[in-house]
């Protein structure tokens, strides 16, 4: 197959033939790692013609790109083969490919939480077609605890963020999960999906049953029924935990930091809040985000894997952030605290009256709005 740009190049075209056009974080990012890959180090001069289309398209990556009008050649740039890297610049906003920093550690990387688990993942790449739809679990991570899954579906029907039953693991109880589907071409989809375990055990090994039979779009509430049917196993990676009895109090909330567990492409951080009666009686809800930082100045971004209390107040969670700096030798913890009210906007409660109108229900307590505060760092000296 001749070279994309010769291609490009091939082509008779007048300028006017384009039109510019908003594009997503996640086409753009597509666009740039199909050229990135199609350049070599040792770069080749082409005669071109008058109408030179390549050039155009390597300049005006920007916020804006243009629409090609020949689907017959753009249909061979190739797709990101690494779905968790397309989820990590979807979180941040902004393209993986763009957001490079220098460790302290002397470390040129890029970042994002998910940025090293293509390299630690298992390929599992098991298909399923049923209904018209076919389903391809692509790769899977298994930390001892959180499995995280990524997939594949090709659809003509439309699936928005598609909704899909969770996994069952074998020895995994009261788990939790999360997921997430979006759109990169005509007809396809790719997705990811993580369920991690409450239960305060690690497993070598997780035995996974996947069986979906609907597939719903959250979009128009249409339901697809079929039958996607997976059965594999993941090997734990690596990893080692430290126990931490560090904590820090304020304002009637107390953080408490039970363990550390570091795996090759990311840590988890176990963590507990804690809140008094008279916060309780204040506020309907009061919310710990962790921001944390190591010796050297490197920020971590991170996302929560869920928890489990006796109340919405007083939980254990787990969060886990990206790739810990190899030369670390602390973590910086800093706990911020939000007190805050329930209201139409972040609390539904309905009851049916008894002339079956629904009614929305707020509980009363004189806490108004949010109140927001920070508590002391927490330092936790890493064992190596």
């Amino acid at each position: 197959m001749k070279d994309i740009y010769v291609l490009f190049n091939d082509i008779a075209i007048d300028e006017n033939e384009f039109e510019e056009m908003e594009v997503s974080e996640i086409e753009k990012v597509k666009v740039k790692k199909a050229l990135k890959k199609t350049i070599h180090e040792k770069k080749k001069r082409y005669k071109v013609k008058k109408n030179v289309v390549a050039a155009s398209i390597v300049v005006c990556i920007s916020a804006t790109t243009f629409g090609l009008t020949f689907p017959a050649y753009a249909k061979n740039i190739p797709v990101i083969d690494d779905i968790f890297r397309i989820f990590d610049q979807d979180r941040s906003g902004h393209s993986s490919i763009e957001n490079i920093s220098v460790r302290n550690d002397s470390q040129k990387k890029e970042t994002g939480l998910y940025y090293e688990y293509k390299q630690y993942s298992n390929e599992i790449n098991m298909t399923m077609e049923s209904n018209g739809i076919k389903f391809t679990v692509n790769d899977g991570v298994f930390d001892g605890k959180t499995v995280t899954l990524t997939y594949t579906i090709e659809s003509e029907q439309e699936l928005g963020n598609a909704g899909l039953s969770m996994p069952n693991i074998e020895g995994m109880f009261g788990g939790a999960g999360s997921g997430k589907t979006t759109k990169i071409d005509k007809n396809k989809y790719v997705g990811i999906l993580t369920i991690s375990n409450y239960e305060d055990k690690k497993l070598d090994v997780a035995n996974i049953e996947w069986n979906i039979d609907t597939i719903l779009n959250p979009d128009n509430k249409t339901e697809i029924k079929g039958d996607w049917n997976f059965s594999f196993s993941l090997n734990a990676v690596a990893s080692n935990t430290q126990i931490s009895d560090s904590s820090s109090e304020k304002n009637g909330v107390k953080v408490n930091i039970e363990k550390i567990s570091v795996t090759p492409m990311s840590f988890t951080v176990y963590y507990e809040q804690e809140v008094s009666e008279y916060v309780k009686s204040i506020w309907d809800g009061v919310d710990v985000e962790l921001e944390i930082k190591d010796d050297l100045g490197n920020a971590y971004s991170g996302e929560g894997m869920g928890g489990k209390g006796t109340d919405s107040y007083n939980i254990s969670l787990n969060k886990t952030f990206e790739k810990l700096a190899q030369k670390a030798t602390k973590l910086i913890i800093t706990p911020h605290i939000t007190f805050r009210d329930y209201n139409s906007d972040n609390y539904s409660s309905v009851q049916i009256t008894k002339d079956g109108k629904k009614e929305m229900i707020l509980p009363y307590k004189p806490g108004k709005g949010k109140e927001e505060f920070t508590l002391e760092d927490i330092i936790i000296e890493l064992e190596k």
